[in-house]
């Protein structure tokens, strides 16, 4: 696990020199060691966290015939027997990385080798051959990579924060992804929101040549594949036992690791499961360890509870992190630093300090995310088809799915500029009917998973998971997005994802049957009392900062906000979210577009730091 960046102006000659501030800027993603190569017009970067072959795994990786050079970011989990198959065909190793078994696999199929790959990653691979850089990212986008076209070749990164100092001025905004963000809290699709700078999508592939000839593909797609998986045709209990298989193998790949493994635990079904599967497997060194969160206030739901239960039932180790529920934000500036993209999910708080005391003693943790899209445990997947239907109406093309906005209502969008109040009504659904449209074939249950998976999944929780984690040192897995026991989740028919108003049929039934945990009914993940912050700030401190932003200047009409928040009494909760929003960017925008390069401090209060 680690960070990339790199380089590539065919026949420009580059210089390290210059590229090694990218390298800075992924200094907390890889604190183990750094790596470089540079051939004329190429640069390949790579800062490590050391997870298998703690000695010799160090990057760029190079295949025996000196020809391919790999830098890569994650974990290939079927490296054990992709070795031993290459082994066996007379293939030499000079470490015992798990990447370095990309190489000899794209030596013989450099367009086809990603689909031998289980697991998470992204990658870039050079052939001195005929001078062509490849850059390719895992089936799901659980590891991130973004790119940007520069003067004669590309630029790549783990994160984007590293792009930004080749940029010859200030990175500019793009406008419809910040109105996805400030609409939805994550701006999808592969537009980021800064102007030059782009995400490789989910199974996505860029190939550069020796003329500077960009080629985008797709090597997997989850859309065709679950087109060509069979709708599963047994009872409950024979879904039950496909998936104790399935995640059996799943979690004994994802602990292969020369560190210790733990778990992040909120007593909810998924990290309940994970929980449950660890305690039945052959020990780690010592006692399994799990992290959860609690609250120091009754106001607040509390999962420290249900964690200690199944910690105490799973005979693992838990450690309780308490907070206050309003000094739980003095992170915040620091997460959205780390963050990196502009993503707004506040559970990015908890993680964060989950993962600050993971660090202490382990640099893997497992983690749930995944598992309500694969199994459909979201309340949204359980609209009543009336409602859907209307939503359907009013938002053509979406099949009333992921319809509606923050802005839609009339009180904030009165907040927002005219041009601004269009262009937020008008395309920031974009990335939702396009993955609709491409889940034409499937049956309605499955599109609107697909659809979360493509969007909601890679570009907010995944982002989530991976930036609060690496920035603390610690790699997250999820062992739910392994790709076989997606495809089974996805499979099922609705009648075993959902009954009455209860998801998650299959994981439920056999968490039931292995712990005897009775988990219907109950959803939880990580809570954070986003009302309770926002309605104790100083209203007259948040509308100056909100006012004097740069960034939002452009976009709010000031007396409109003002008016708002002056009237008496709690603010109504219809426009926390809105207003959240609208502080997450302006803090965003100070960071990245206003001041790049500035690492904000750990803790601080948010209007103060904006004012200061």
């Amino acid at each position: 696990m680690c960070g990339i960046a790199g380089l590539y102006t065919p026949g420009r000659e580059v210089s390290l020199a210059a590229t090694l501030p990218m390298l800075d800027a992924l200094a907390h993603r890889g604190p183990d060691g750094q790596g470089q190569f540079l051939d004329q017009d190429l640069v390949l970067l790579h800062a490590r966290l050391s997870i298998i072959d703690l000695q010799q795994g160090q990057q760029p990786l190079y295949s025996q015939s000196g020809e391919q050079v790999l830098v890569a970011n994650g974990e290939i989990y079927n490296h054990v027997e992709l070795r031993a198959s290459l082994s066996a065909q007379g293939n030499r190793f000079s470490t015992h990385s798990d990447c370095e078994v990309i190489l000899p696999l794209a030596e013989r199929d450099p367009t086809g080798f990603a689909a031998q790959l289980k697991g998470m990653f992204a990658l870039a691979l050079f052939d001195k051959t005929d001078r062509s850089l490849t850059l390719v990212r895992d089936r799901f986008g659980i590891k991130p990579l973004y790119y940007m076209e520069v003067p004669g070749g590309i630029a790549f990164a783990s994160e984007t924060k590293a792009l930004l100092p080749l940029l010859p001025s200030a990175a500019g905004i793009e406008a419809s992804a910040v109105g996805r963000f400030l609409q939805i809290n994550f701006a999808s699709g592969e537009q980021t929101a800064f102007k030059s700078i782009r995400r490789l999508p989910p199974g996505g592939r860029l190939r550069i040549d020796a003329n500077g000839q960009i080629t985008l593909s797709q090597w997997w797609s989850l859309a065709d594949e679950l087109a060509r998986q069979p709708v599963f045709s047994g009872q409950l209990p024979e879904a039950v036992a496909c998936f104790d298989q399935l995640l059996n193998r799943a979690l004994t790949e994802h602990l292969r690791a020369d560190v210790p493994v733990g778990l992040f635990l909120s007593g909810g079904v998924d990290s309940s499961i994970l929980a449950t599967q660890l305690a039945r497997l052959p020990a780690q060194s010592g006692t399994p360890k799990a992290w959860s969160l609690g609250f120091d206030s009754q106001s607040v739901q509390d999962e420290a509870t249900a964690a200690a239960e199944m910690a105490k039932t799973c005979g693992i180790e838990l450690d309780v992190i308490r907070v206050n529920p309003i000094t739980l934000f003095d992170h915040l500036v620091y997460a959205i630093w780390a963050t990196d993209e502009l993503m707004g999910d506040f559970a990015a708080l908890p993680t964060l300090l989950l993962a600050e005391a993971a660090s202490v003693s382990h640099k893997v943790v497992l983690t749930g995310e995944g598992g309500d899209e694969v199994f459909a445990g979201y309340g949204r997947y359980r609209m009543p088809r009336l409602q859907r239907w209307l939503y359907a109406l009013r938002s053509p093309g979406t099949g009333g799915f992921r319809t509606r906005g923050r802005f839609d209502k009339a009180l904030p969008a009165a907040w927002l500029k005219s041009h601004w109040r269009r262009q937020m009504q008008q395309d920031w659904r974009q990335p939702f009917q396009q993955s609709w449209q491409e889940a034409a074939a499937l049956e309605d249950l499955q599109k609107q998973q697909y659809t979360d998976m493509q969007t909601w999944l890679a570009d907010d929780l995944l982002t989530k998971a991976d930036r609060m984690l690496m920035v603390q040192g610690v790699e997250g897995r999820v062992p739910f997005l392994d790709h076989e026991l997606v495809l089974f989740g996805l499979s099922l028919p609705a009648s075993l994802k959902i009954q009455g108003r209860i998801g998650k049929q299959v994981p439920r039934a056999w968490l039931q049957q292995q712990s005897g945990v009775n988990s219907m009914g109950r959803k939880r993940g990580f809570s954070v009392p986003v009302v309770d912050w926002v309605q104790s700030l100083d209203r007259t401190q948040l509308a100056l900062a909100l006012t004097q932003s740069a960034a939002l200047q452009e976009i709010l009409e000031p007396a409109a906000l003002r008016a708002s928040l002056k009237q008496p009494g709690p603010l109504n909760k219809s426009l926390v979210e809105p207003l959240a929003a609208l502080l997450q960017f302006a803090i965003w925008s100070k960071l990245f577009i206003e001041s790049p390069g500035q690492v904000p401090p750990r803790r601080v209060e948010p209007l103060s730091w904006l004012l200061s």
